[in-house]
């Protein structure tokens, strides 16, 4: 009978072997059969048959496991690798090729007070209240060996607008200094705030003289940089030739010649920095004409009180400085421009504007610094990512106001902001913008013109 019970057990062992999963058959069955070997109820020889055919099976189980392995590395050898941490990118295995689908839509709520800034013109409305489509972007970027594309426009407008659409190349010049070209439409060199991305701003509108005829973002030219391999300094410089509009640019586009320099004098880690910056612009006549106008408080509203055209254009020049400081969850950032736009009949006039903010999360994230300008936050938590921030802005043109050179047009400006980040590829943001002080074709105006705004977007 002892007999027949050992055998009972000895075959039940080895079908739980063979039907239990691995681990438990090589973990959980060694444990049982000692069990049962020490309490007698089976023999010692039993329990080495047992043991054994244990060992067998686990040795027969790796062997599978590291077949099944192979089969699977082999199988999917040629497949792509597919990256999804906030952005779909295709690419190979070996990192030769890349492709990534990319896009934006920003939507703004706006509420304008023009407080009687238009009173006694052909122009009443001096309230308003709507929404707009600011941006609708769709593109894609990606590598090719060291060559590098994107094409990317904007649809918010209905018709696409080019913003993007460059072939560029760039490899190791020493261990510690790279260099690149981009040929087609790109942003020129110059600026920060101009070329800082809509998609990481810390406000919904830029500072007035930022993506503007005195500070250009995107031309079609040649873009030439040499940097540092983590941007600790930076030097680029562009030749371009006006902007594409229907697949061309115009034969009467001003040529442009642009120098941005850029270096980090301190930096303890990328959220404790400062950096520092500087560019220089100069550009031909083009068809002799040459105007800067600037919206108050809303891109939603038509009307443009800052508004300076300069007869007999005949070329022009500028400068402008840049600092940034990160420290924790504190950022400030200023930036300086000084245009001069130069005349064959009468004088040159002069266009200066700057911008101070300051920023702070609440929540301890940093403003994110990435190859000399700004990136995108990922919130700590789940619970996103807060953010105040205030900035002071402001314009000054110097024109022929009644047969002498005078402030044509002046602008103070303030914004309040907060942002709200719940993932890093989603925004929400809410500003408040308030004009100080006016100043329209050489006289004075009372009124402050104001706007809250509010913007919800998404990227990719």
């Amino acid at each position: 009978m002892k007999l027949k019970t050992s055998a009972i057990l000895i075959a039940g062992a080895l079908f739980g072997a063979a039907t239990l999963p691995a681990q438990a058959n090589n973990d959980a069955m060694m444990d049982l059969l000692q069990v049962l070997r020490d309490k007698g109820t089976i023999s010692n020889d039993d329990y080495k048959l047992l043991t054994n055919a244990a060992a067998a099976d686990k040795e027969m189980a790796e062997a599978d496991k590291e077949e099944l392995k192979k089969e699977v590395e082999t199988a999917t050898a040629n497949m792509p690798v597919i990256e999804t941490d906030g952005k779909l990118v295709v690419s190979d295995r070996d990192g030769n090729w890349s492709f990534q689908p990319i896009g934006r839509v920003m939507w703004d709520a706006i509420s304008v007070d023009n407080d009687g800034l238009y009173d006694g013109t052909a122009i009443s409305d001096n309230e308003g209240r709507g929404t707009e489509l600011r941006r609708a972007r769709l593109g894609f970027e990606g590598d090719i060996y060291d060559w590098s594309y994107k094409f990317e426009a904007d649809f918010a407008g209905g018709d696409a607008s080019i913003k993007d659409a460059y072939v560029g190349y760039g490899n190791s010049l020493t261990d510690s200094t790279k260099w690149g070209v981009k040929l087609g439409q790109s942003h020129i060199a110059f600026g920060y705030n101009t070329k800082a991305s809509s998609k990481y701003m810390s406000f919904i509108d830029r500072p007035f003289y930022a993506d503007s005829s005195i500070s250009p973002a995107r031309e079609s030219g040649a873009v030439f940089q040499i940097n540092d391999k983590d941007y600790r300094w930076l030097l680029a410089t562009s030749f371009t030739s006006g902007e594409i509009e229907d697949g061309e640019t115009d034969i009467d586009d001003a040529d442009s010649w642009a120098v941005r320099g850029s270096f980090v004098p301190f930096m303890q880690d990328e959220k404790h920095m400062l950096q520092v910056g500087a560019g220089y612009l100069t550009r031909g006549n083009g068809d002799d004409t040459f105007r800067y106008r600037q919206r108050a408080v809303s891109h939603i509203t038509s009307e443009r009180p800052i508004d300076t055209s300069v007869a007999g254009y005949d070329g022009s020049s500028a400068f402008t400085a840049d600092v940034l400081g990160i420290y924790g969850p504190f950022h400030a950032l200023a930036e300086y421009v000084d245009y001069t736009a130069e005349s064959s009949v009468n004088s040159d006039q002069d266009f200066t504007g700057y911008s101070v903010e300051a920023g702070y999360f609440l929540t301890g994230e940093s403003y994110k610094w990435k190859k000399g300008y700004n990136s995108g936050v990922s919130p700590k938590s789940a619970y996103g990512a807060w953010q105040l921030v205030a900035r002071f802005e402001n314009i000054e043109t110097e024109g022929l106001v009644g047969g002498s050179m005078q402030t044509e047009d002046e602008a103070d400006k303030y914004t309040l902001g907060i942002n709200y980040i719940p993932r890093k590829n989603i925004r929400l943001m809410l500003n408040y913008d308030k004009i100080t002080d006016l100043t329209v074709n050489g006289a004075s105006s009372d009124a402050e013109p104001s706007a809250l705004k509010f913007r919800a977007q998404a990227f990719w």
